[in-house]
């Protein structure tokens, strides 16, 4: 039985064709309008200790000369080195207290910021009737009327959420669902935790927030994007789900303002550093983790 034979002419015609380059595609349209440029910040672990007040100093001061259009400042918390550990005495917490406003505050006095509160930030071996105890203290330190809160940042909504516990809890949760739920279809939002909703870091050196899976479902049903900024971990990772974002942050302390194990203020190989966005009016968005200038 011959073997079938393609016709030269027509052979010719689709070798021809196949060499043909393909027609370019339009390139992707540009983001409309100017972004709103965020300087994230986490884990700042202030504290006297290790020259970290200079250092710190430095580094904030670098940062803003290299980033002059920064409009925003989220603070994602573990602002103080520790004020949660039972040993902690009211004069160690104050001190630390002290360094974060001669320091960071007064570097970035300023920019407008918003603050959550790191599970290290909390003094809980005082007196539960004493006016430092507790939370309602960091808010009155941070200068926020609550732990939790929502602004209007441009065309974006920016939610700090209180997880420092482990969890959200029924009443903050249902704040929260109640404030999506009244979003127009289209707004945008960043929403800021210090532990992390959703994170490869947190899976791999544990700190999760519990009970995140209905909060992200909420979010997940909206139309619009969502981008969910964090720290705790200390590591860097970012991952999309849907119309989610996730990006948790290394720390700006990095392995708490000391050397750590690889000797160079590293931890478990995230370099001590900010992140970098860009949201844009449409929703679109850009996080870019940079260690802190040498």
């Amino acid at each position: 039985m011959s073997e079938a034979r393609l016709p030269r002419r027509a052979f010719l015609a689709t070798g021809l064709s196949a060499a043909l380059p393909l027609k370019a595609s339009a390139a992707p349209t540009a983001p409309a309008g100017k972004p709103l440029t965020v300087l994230h910040l986490t884990d700042i672990h202030i504290r006297p200790e290790h020259d970290a007040p200079k250092r710190c100093t430095a580094i904030l001061r670098d940062i803003l000369k290299r980033h002059p259009e920064i409009g925003l400042v989220v603070n994602t918390g573990d602002s103080i080195y520790a004020a949660d550990y039972g040993n902690i005495t009211r004069e160690r917490m104050l001190e630390q207290w002290k360094v974060w406003d001669d320091t960071v505050m007064t570097a970035l006095k300023r920019l407008p910021i918003v603050h959550a509160i790191g599970n290290h930030d909390p003094w809980w071996a005082g007196p539960k009737d004493d006016e430092m105890h507790g939370i309602p203290y960091v808010c009155k330190r941070l200068g926020i009327e609550q732990p939790y809160s929502s602004s209007r940042q441009g065309a974006w909504e920016v939610i700090t959420l209180e997880n420092c516990r482990g969890s959200l809890g029924d009443e903050q949760q249902k704040w929260l669902f109640e404030k999506i739920a009244a979003l127009p279809e289209k707004t945008p939002v960043l929403l800021a935790s210090h532990l992390p909703l959703f994170s490869l870091a947190g899976d791999y050196d544990g700190g999760n927030m519990s009970g995140a899976k209905a909060v992200i479902d909420k979010l997940a049903a909206r139309k619009a994007p969502v981008l969910a900024l964090s720290g705790h971990i200390h590591i860097q990772s970012s991952e999309s789900l849907w119309n989610i974002k996730f990006h948790c942050n290394g720390a700006l302390s990095g392995s708490w303002w000391e050397p750590g194990d690889a000797g160079d203020g590293s931890y478990k190989r995230t370099p001590a550093g900010y992140a970098l966005l860009r949201l844009w009016p449409d929703g679109r968005s850009e996080c870019v983790y940079l260690p802190v200038p040498a």
